[in-house]
């Protein structure tokens, strides 16, 4: 079991291993603590990993330029050795100062080409070389780069699974079977409060599952009303002072994208779960600023808007699945989760309308938040 757990985080496994490892997480406390155990060993590896400094862009330019200039010189003493046999008895002995000067160059040169000649390797066998493993690196440094990005990729897809097994063990417990409550107005009116409501049931004992891998946590040093190696309590959402809450609100959620909530009947409600795999309930978290239609159809604007690489976004679905949306295909969707169907920042307009958004956001844009 335990190779089906790391393989369910790596994401290694078919469609249907990774539905049975799921479910059987979902319903063994023990496993669950298992594959935590397995998630910060392999954060360990990727906080501990060095990346390989790239050689310098013009690396190749650089070591041909430098074979010219080596054939350039030892074609030049070429050159002065011809001509100082060449020259005339007269004019040899009226440079007979210059002749000595040059033999014995020439004498230092030999003894240099003789001490490479015995060498395994020629100066231009090291050059050769130098050349290949050039071209090498410039061939692996972009792979070695889009493998990493897969890596972190990834690694934020089982982040977002561990959070979607927390949340399906959340609708259970709950009477109406709903996801966590956003709620209308005051200090609970904002996307993050989820990891509240979770850490509240006991059901995120780490709360470092709410930064992204392919992202740097915040500095604790300019976060300081708020403690965000902890999740703050529902009651300490109200005790708190106007600045600490607003902290609160913003960090609490982390680095990802949390369901607004839906109209239900013309009220504003926490959507009922119904395990629907197009009804987006997480996702990465748009980095920065407001999200609206006028963005989404910028495409080149879009890109600094999400993390990966501006690549795309994770998206966590109601029936656990965890998909992958690049880019353009997000600008395409009829239903984008970051927008509700009226291309707005807020709740869904109506009980299928899945609208998602960063900690910090009230599900209507006018609302109180204190």
């Amino acid at each position: 079991m335990h190779e089906d757990l790391l393989g369910y985080l790596l994401g290694a496994l078919d469609e249907a291993e990774m539905l049975r490892v799921g479910n059987l997480v979902r319903d063994n406390p023990s496993l669950r603590e298992e594959l935590e155990s397995l998630k910060t060993t392999l954060d360990l590896v990727e906080a501990t990993y060095v990346p390989v400094e790239p050689p310098p862009i013009d690396l190749v330019k650089r070591t041909l330029d430098l074979v010219d200039e080596t054939k350039s010189t030892e074609g030049g003493f070429k050159n002065r050795e011809i001509n100082s046999a060449g020259r005339s008895p007269v004019r040899a002995s009226e440079t007979h100062a210059t002749e000595v000067e040059e033999v014995s160059k020439l004498g230092q040169l030999s003894s240099e080409l003789q001490v490479n000649q015995t060498s395994s390797f020629g100066w231009f066998d090291w050059v050769g070389g130098a050349i290949v493993a050039a071209v090498i690196l410039g061939i692996l440094i972009p792979a070695l780069a889009n493998g990493r990005l897969e890596a972190r990729k990834i690694a934020c897809q089982d982040q977002l699974r561990i959070l979607g097994v927390a949340l399906t063990d959340f609708v259970n417990r709950s009477p109406e079977k709903r996801l966590p409550a956003v709620a209308e107005s005051g200090p609970q009116a904002f996307a993050g409060v989820y990891a509240v409501h979770l850490n509240e049931a006991g059901l995120l004992p780490n709360p470092n599952v709410r930064w992204c891998p392919s992202l740097t946590p915040p500095d604790t040093n300019e976060v300081t009303l708020t403690n965000l190696g902890e999740i703050a309590s529902l009651p300490a959402l109200h005790d708190a002072s106007v600045d600490q809450l607003s902290q609160i609100q913003y960090y609490s959620g982390g680095h990802y994208a949390y369901n607004l909530g839906v109209l239900e009947q013309e009220h504003f409600t926490s959507p009922r779960f119904e395990a629907r795999s197009s009804f987006a309930i997480m996702s990465d978290a748009p980095l920065v600023g407001r999200l609206n239609m006028e963005d989404l159809n910028q495409g080149n604007r879009l890109a600094d808007w999400v993390g990966h690489g501006g690549e795309g976004i994770n998206v966590l679905y109601e029936d656990g699945g965890v998909r992958f949306i690049p880019v353009d295909a997000l600008r395409g969707m009829p239903d984008n989760p970051l927008l509700n169907h009226r291309g707005q920042a807020e709740a869904g307009v109506n009980i299928d309308d899945a609208s998602l958004a960063p900690s910090w956001k009230p599900p209507f844009i006018d609302v109180s938040q204190r």
